[in-house]
């Protein structure tokens, strides 16, 4: 905010925080009685496009008067952006009803989104005063203060995937077993998220009410997608903008949508929107002060029905599914009683920080956390932060303290030829994964179409560059690095694969730098336009047949920098 305030207008504008000279083109009362306004630029012609911006759904903004540089007229969420308009959710301000001229000159500026940041300092707050709610007994394992302790009698489980294999029955049995922690470690390519859905099915069947979290959206639809598959009654939190496509029909936005309340609902609304027109025509003070307290009175009616539409679709859901900071209370959340859930699931749990995960925690009397502390951690941009002990995740904590006394592993891999396992299996992991033998001995040439060449027949490639001068870029004021030599290797070798007939969509090129993957992307992206190429933090949990590393390190001091962690190799 400090920068912004001794930067022009103009110049936010061309950063992409800002955007001048627009028009309230329409508004209409959107879901639980936000004035969604849609901003369109002042010009003549309706097709004039917006100028570059970086707003996307989510992103809070300040709406602005262009003549007066006070302070905003109201904030809101960006629900939708395209190329030639954004709009707005505003939510009502106290008593005021926001109302826009049509033919008034407005902008809209990114304001610093601190709500995460709310959410979990919350979060931390209700740990440290927490007494006598349902997460009592989860909180003394959790800090140590008692011993986990598993159930005295049950009985193993009827499955809903006959196809589990051993660790993931096991899995699954132990994670029911237990009365306040599981630990469900997974290594890549051993069905991590099979094994939750099946252990989230099963607490489904027992009566159970489940509060499923990952950190990213990406991991939670995820679930949705795999959960729906079971016909389970689901409920997805978050914004709708946010949410992959296939899975907008299991949001909370949807099932109101489609619920018994909807029509009354949408009748309120159009009420309010003729209302919100009438005080636009209104002659005098008295007549306008009317309108605008029946729409006071509209909005409270409308509130109240979509809190009790939304409680009972909450209520009636055996599993709502959400973001770590989603789960927060300020959310819909807020409408259950404290003692609502049963279990709380946390899939990638290794990437999360700690203090997110105490969001859901808070809310049942037992977790079951999933992920693979042997991956990367949460990315920590401050080193003070880190060294602190933010860089530790709960999962790493936990996992160091109890070990085998909270802890599965899944030992058996789907995913990768055994020669490409057994590194990983013998340095991180005690050398106690096996490879299925679907994939144990499967090479590039057993795909169809694909023809057997050196390239193909082989499945683990290690080229050393030592030597070859192929030394990285020495860039001043730069702190990612690239190597331009072990870029045009990257693109012969992926010229031999796609000539023997891999196909370009199955190939990925992942680098540790930002720098070598933009490189990568310039040098490779035109000729080959379904290659994916990405970070090592972007691909991590996705898989393709055939994949290029560059490591890109390669100079006289043998510097390797953050590559010395072991877990991002």
């Amino acid at each position: 905010r400090a920068w912004q305030e001794s930067v022009s207008l103009k110049e936010l504008q061309r950063r992409g925080v800002c955007l001048l000279k627009l028009q309230a083109a329409s508004q209409r009362t959107g879901l639980y009685g936000r004035l969604l306004v849609t901003f369109q630029p002042r010009k003549c012609d309706s097709d004039a496009e917006l100028p570059y911006n970086s707003f996307g759904p989510g992103d809070i903004v300040g709406l602005y008067d262009s003549a007066g540089q006070a302070d905003p007229l109201s904030t809101g969420i960006v629900t939708r952006v395209t190329s030639r308009a954004v709009t707005v959710a505003f939510e009502e301000s106290q008593g005021d009803v926001l109302s826009l001229d049509r033919e008034g000159s407005y902008r809209l500026l990114k304001l610093a989104n601190d709500v995460t940041y709310r959410r979990l300092t919350k979060a931390l707050t209700a740990l440290k005063q927490y007494h006598g709610g349902p997460a009592s007994d989860l909180i003394d394992v959790l800090f140590f203060s008692s011993e986990p302790s598993a159930f005295s009698e049950t009985k193993p489980p009827k499955l809903y995937n006959d196809s589990l294999d051993a660790s993931q029955r096991e899995a699954v049995s132990f994670s029911l077993a237990q009365r306040e922690l599981a630990i469900v470690h997974g290594p890549p390519g051993t069905g991590k998220t099979t094994t939750l859905v099946e252990i989230i099915l099963q607490a489904v069947q027992q009566g159970l009410k489940v509060l499923c979290c990952a950190p990213s959206n990406v991991a939670v639809d995820n679930l949705v997608e795999r959960l729906a598959g079971y016909r389970a009654p689901i409920l997805r939190l978050g914004h709708p903008a946010r949410l992959l496509e296939p899975i907008q029909q299991h949001s909370l936005d949807a099932v109101l949508a489609h619920g018994d309340n909807a029509q009354i609902v949408a009748d309120i609304r159009k009420d309010i929107d003729q209302a919100f027109a009438k005080t636009k025509k209104a002659q005098d003070k008295g007549e306008r002060s009317h309108f605008l307290g029946e729409i006071k009175a509209l909005r409270k009616e409308l509130k109240e029905r979509e809190e009790t539409a939304m409680a009972a679709a909450l209520t009636r859901a055996s599993v709502v599914l959400a973001t770590n900071t989603g789960a927060s209370s300020d959310g819909p959340l807020k409408l259950l009683p404290e003692n609502h859930f049963d279990l709380v699931v946390i899939d990638e749990c290794a990437q999360a920080l700690e203090a997110s995960c105490w969001i859901p925690l808070l809310k049942a009397p037992k977790c079951i956390l999933a992920g693979d502390h042997k991956q990367l951690p949460p990315t920590i941009i401050s080193h003070k932060a880190a060294a602190k002990g933010l860089a530790l995740s709960l999962m790493e904590r936990l996992v160091e303290r109890y070990g085998e006394k909270t802890v599965k592993m899944l030992t058996v891999q789907y995913r990768m030829h055994e020669a490409i396992m057994q590194w990983a299996s013998s340095e991180l992991y005690g050398g106690r994964l096996t490879a299925h033998p679907s994939v144990a001995q499967r090479l590039l040439r057993d795909l169809p179409g694909v023809a057997s060449t050196e390239e193909t027949a082989i499945p683990l490639l290690l080229i050393d560059t030592a030597g070859c001068g192929l030394f990285e870029l020495e860039v001043e004021d730069e702190q990612s690095k690239g190597n331009p030599g072990e870029v045009q290797l990257a693109g012969l070798h992926i010229q031999a694969l796609v000539e023997a007939g891999v196909k370009a969509r199955d190939i990925a090129v992942v680098a540790p730098y930002n720098l070598q993957v933009d490189m990568l992307r310039e040098h490779l992206c035109h000729r080959y336009p379904e290659l994916e190429i990405k970070s090592v933090d972007g691909f991590q949990g996705r898989e393709k047949e055939a994949v290029i590393l560059s490591f890109v390190r390669s100079n006289r001091k043998g510097e390797v920098g953050f590559l010395a962690e072991e877990r991002r190799i």
